[in-house]
Parts: structure tokens; sequence; C-alpha cells
């Protein structure tokens, strides 16, 4: 069984003229599927084709009454994620334990940031202790605008350059915070490979390693217990890469056990197929390649039960 873990569909009245065509096509990706052998699509709301404007609740409601609706329709190929803003107080809470446990969502996408907030903030420990509770797999994905957006105005970068770093950012704030000390039951995937998370382990495990040496800078707060590459570890990692090479470094950080196939289609139009033989062509046992190619997702999404 081959599942794709990262791709984005949207409700049909969020149609917007430039908006890619392919994330209001379910038939499309159909044939898309059919083509590359997928069996089953994850799609969520990633907030970069929302409507401008609208209030961010009832994108919320709205998004994620089309996951389930789409879902039960859908649901030999299509499985839909709950969406989430962590920052967004008590009503937010109160939507997204509705989508699990009414809805029946298996698991909830949300952003490495919203709006300059990253993911180690005190007003996100609320969603973090109902996602705990939940138990659920919490899938992050970077936003519209990202870290470093003013001087990405050429050649599309923060799609390319600044999504990537802004969860780089996001969950590196998030582990060195103690994140994962007060929440070690989270499980977190991340989106187009972590980012640059899978190389950065020993940078971030010698900044531990010096954390005293005030010459190098303050490291504050000191609440880590272990070394942060052991957290870095802990994350699960999507391979929306397009690049081999990428994907072996996320197998030799975190073991095969830890990364999921992923396509980004839709939006993004590079054929599904394409991705999947991205995955194909890792030089990897043909165990651990199905692992990546399906295995890992049924089981963190607990499909069957």
């Amino acid at each position: 069984m081959i599942i794709d873990a990262h791709a984005h569909l949207v409700p049909q009245d969020w149609y917007h003229p430039k908006s890619p065509q392919a994330i209001f096509d379910i038939p499309r990706l159909r044939d898309e599927q059919q083509q590359a052998g997928v069996d089953l699509t994850i799609f969520g709301n990633n907030w970069i084709r929302t409507p401008a404007g609208k209030d961010p609740f009832d994108i919320v409601t709205e998004f994620n009454a089309f996951a389930a609706e789409t879902t039960a329709q859908h649901s030999d190929y299509l499985l839909g994620l709950a969406c989430a803003v962590p920052f967004g107080g008590d009503k937010f809470l109160k939507e997204t334990e509705r989508a699990v446990r009414e809805y029946g969502l298996k698991g909830i996408m949300i952003n490495s940031s919203v709006e300059g907030e990253y993911l180690d903030s005190p007003n996100a420990v609320p969603f973090f202790e109902l996602v705990t509770d939940l138990d659920v797999p919490l899938f992050v994905h970077p936003p519209r605008v990202t870290i470093g957006a003013e001087k990405m105005e050429i050649f599309r970068l923060p799609e390319m350059v600044g999504r990537p770093f802004d969860t780089t950012l996001s969950l590196s704030r998030f582990i060195l915070t103690g994140g994962f000390e007060r929440f070690p039951n989270l499980v977190m995937i991340c989106s187009h490979v972590g980012g640059a998370l899978p190389m950065l382990p020993g940078r971030l495990d010698f900044g531990y390693e010096l954390r005293k040496d005030d010459s190098f800078g303050p490291w504050e707060p000191d609440v880590l217990p272990r070394a942060p590459s052991t957290y870095i570890e802990q994350l699960y990692y999507d391979t929306v890469s397009l690049h081999a090479p990428a994907v072996t470094c996320a197998v030799e950080t975190a073991g095969a056990d830890h990364v999921l196939f992923g396509s980004d289609f839709p939006p993004v139009p590079i054929p599904l197929e394409r991705s999947v033989d991205a995955v194909r062509d890792v030089r990897l046992p043909d165990s651990d390649k199905q692992k990546i190619l399906g295995d890992n997702a049924a089981r963190l999404l607990r499909l069957g039960q």
C-alpha cells in the first residue's frame, strides 16, 4: 500500500482564479493516484490558499467540515486532516476537539508559525495539551509568510526557501525550549523533509555541549536534560523534496520508521508518479522503502482501527 502523507484540497467555495486548480479537482487527483499506484492521499489546509480577509475561525470550521465530508465520500482513497490554530484560544480548541472526536479526523495540520508566533509560544501550551489528550499525529506545515520574507521578493523564494526554513526554526525553538520534555508523547510530522532539521543534529549538539561557555553567547533557558539531537530523532519527516539524498539524510538521522512518503500534490503540479519514484530511487532495502511509502503513515494514523 502506498500512502501520500502530504497533499492539499480545499472547499469549492474558496475558489480563486489565481489558485492552482488541482486543489479543487478530486477527479484529477484520482487519475494521478491510479497512474502512480498511490492508494491513499492525506490532505490538509496549509493556509496558503485560504480566502483573503476571511475570519480564521470560519476558515477552520469550514475546512474541518469539508475534510470530514470529503473523507466520508471518498474514504477508499482520501483522508482529511483537521485544521487548527495553536494560538487561537478556547473556541479554536473546542473546534479542534470536535473535528477529531465528532468528525473522526485522524490527525491535525497546523502552520509552523502564525504571523510571527512560533510553536514554542506559551500561547500554544493548551493546544499541545489537547493534542496529547486526543492522541493523534500533528502535521507541521509552513505558512504563506515565513521567516526572512523581507528578502524573498524574487524567484518564489518564500515557497522554495522560506517555507522549509520556517519549519526548521519553529521546531528548533520547540525542541530547545523543552517542548518535548513537556509533551513527550507528541507525534510531529514535519513537511518538506523537516527543512534543514535532519542536517542540524551536530550543530545543535555542539551548542548544547558548549552551553556553559559564555564566549559563544547565551544559552537560555537551559532546560534540556539530554542532547537536542535525540529530539530531532523523535520527529517524523515527509519526503517532499524530489531529492533522494535529502530522504537518505532523514533516514540516516531518524531511521526509516520516521520517514513518510509525501508529494505535495495537489497543488504542486509535479506528476505523482515522479514523487513515488524519488523514494524508490533511494538506496535502501525494499523493506525500508515500503515503510516510507505506506507502512509508517498507516501506523501513525491507525488506519484500519
